[in-house]
């Protein structure tokens, strides 16, 4: 591994894992702090393979047994850099630092290229294809998210709103029922007013798609749990544009799956939408 952590060593050998090995690698990075410590009868039981299988999977990286693996496994949590941090130094100039950042968001894309399932992908355009209607919440930094979201899926002929207050969420998800679909944002997955509003959207009988943290309380009670990629960086103390990026597109991502569900149907209708700004820009 020379230099590389353990991580990064999963990171790159994801594309050549069997597929026992790859379900071992998914039940760690959907909460490597808790990988950390399992021992290996419950990571054979959360990826559902023999407790062998751990044991190979571990020589596979490298590593002499599953308790050497952990050991690295913490090293890697405790040194991870923020992207942010790792992207830029004091001192650096424009030039340098917007190659860095231009750099470091195309990194991120390619984290979270490995971490979005198709299958998942697809799950969540159906909701969305079926609802009546279509609710999306979001609150702090995930409101303008959310306002974003709003904008794209309401172009593709279901009545699709917005919104940021807790308290319009509780009401507007206390009256919803079977023919809605919510999308909640949250990156963390652990804000008690959000994982509340969520049970109330589950008690209204409504589909629960979650964009959050792999594992967390919020992504256990959706229908559809999609990884927000919180997990490259702390976004309690600051939510970077890298985070942001990644939550964005999968919003597009979405939004593109359901433009293509609509089909030609959609086409009369955003042209009557394009239309109707026809007239407004200075010649």
């Amino acid at each position: 591994m020379g230099d590389m952590s353990i991580l990064d060593h999963l990171q790159k050998e994801m594309s050549s894992l069997s597929k026992a090995e790859l379900s071992i690698a998914k039940a760690i990075l959907s909460d490597v702090d808790a990988a950390v410590q399992m021992t290996t009868a419950d990571l054979a039981k959360l990826a559902k393979v023999s407790d062998p299988m751990i044991s190979r999977f571990c020589r596979t990286l490298g590593c002499k047994s599953f308790p050497d693996f952990k050991v690295q496994l913490a090293k890697s949590v405790a040194t991870l850099p923020s992207f942010i941090s790792s992207a830029v130094s004091p001192g650096d100039d424009a030039a340098l630092y917007i190659e860095k950042r231009i750099s470091a968001n195309q990194s991120a894309l390619e984290y979270i290229r490995g971490r979005l399932e198709p299958q998942v992908i697809e799950t969540a355009v159906k909701l969305l294809q079926k609802s009546k209607r279509i609710e999306i919440f979001g609150m702090g930094a995930s409101a303008a998210i959310a306002q974003d979201a709003q904008d794209k899926l309401f172009r593709f002929g279901i009545p699709t709103g917005a919104y940021v207050d807790h308290l319009m969420q509780r009401m507007v998800a206390a009256a919803a029922n079977e023919d809605s679909t919510f999308i909640l944002f949250s990156f963390t997955g652990r804000t008690k007013e959000m994982i509340k509003i969520a049970h109330i959207v589950r008690e209204s009988n409504a589909k629960l798609i979650a964009i959050t943290h792999p594992g967390s309380p919020l992504s256990k009670l959706a229908h559809v749990s999609i990884t927000s990629g919180d997990e490259l960086e702390d976004t309690t103390i600051y939510v970077p544009m890298t985070v942001r990026i990644i939550v964005l597109t999968i919003v597009d991502i979405l939004a593109t799956g359901l433009a293509l569900a609509q089909g030609n149907r959609l086409d009369k209708h955003l042209k009557r939408i394009t239309n109707s700004v026809d007239g407004t820009k200075i010649e």
